[in-house]
């Protein structure tokens, strides 16, 4: 009834991230800066590919500086512009994700952001896809991360946990250039991948409060 009387918490994720080039990349950076000033906004999602039109993982070190930059910049937009009245706290910015490609690019980009002194405010979170092998290692290090930040006076994280939503298009791209396919086969597989990040991120939800989501 409290929440009713406060109204909808609402988390903005704009669908349609490809991008055509950098123009477009920053349009849609400034858009995301414009949304994270509205007060009925509690919370953005964020892929990082719908900001940054040059992500080469060739070029890791330039790639992560632009990144950096440009999600730094809303994280400070997002505690410039707080929300809860006389509870006020930063709104949540979360980095979302698609292609496998992306998991450890996005994930050192979070490790490197988290680190950083002037962020320790932020209310940062970050989403973990079941169908992927690799998740449940990444989700041990994200707790390593949170208690160390938690340790140094910052917010705990968020992690939002997801079965995975782009299954046919993992299994084409592998099929085309001849690789393993990155996600599991299996429904059972993912099932189980999914129980074991809900079971392990409940024992440590006080440092990385955990989101229960799904893909159908």
């Amino acid at each position: 009834a409290q929440r009713a009387a406060q109204g909808i918490a609402v988390n903005l994720n704009r669908l349609g991230e490809a991008i055509l080039g950098e123009d477009e990349a920053r349009a849609r950076h400034a858009v995301y800066l414009r949304t994270l000033e509205r007060p009925d906004i509690e919370a953005v999602s964020v892929k990082v590919s719908s900001i940054a039109s040059q992500i080469n993982l060739l070029a890791w070190s330039d790639t992560l500086d632009v990144l950096e930059a440009r999600v730094g910049e809303l994280y400070r937009a997002a505690m410039h512009h707080p929300i809860g009245g006389e509870r006020a706290r930063p709104k949540l910015v979360m980095l979302d994700m698609e292609e496998y490609r992306d998991l450890e690019l996005t994930m050192a980009l979070f490790e490197r952001l988290m680190g950083r002194d002037d962020l320790l405010d932020a209310r940062a979170g970050i989403v973990l896809q079941a169908y992927l092998p690799d998740t449940h290692a990444t989700q041990w290090r994200l707790v390593t991360l949170a208690r160390e930040r938690v340790a140094r006076g910052g917010r705990p994280i968020h992690v939002r946990l997801v079965k995975g939503a782009n299954l046919a298009m993992e299994r084409v791209d592998a099929a085309i250039h001849g690789w393993p396919q990155a996600p599991y086969k299996t429904k059972a597989e993912v099932d189980a991948n999914y129980k074991r990040l809900v079971m392990f991120g409940m024992q440590h939800a006080d440092v990385a409060h955990i989101g229960i989501a799904s893909h159908n």
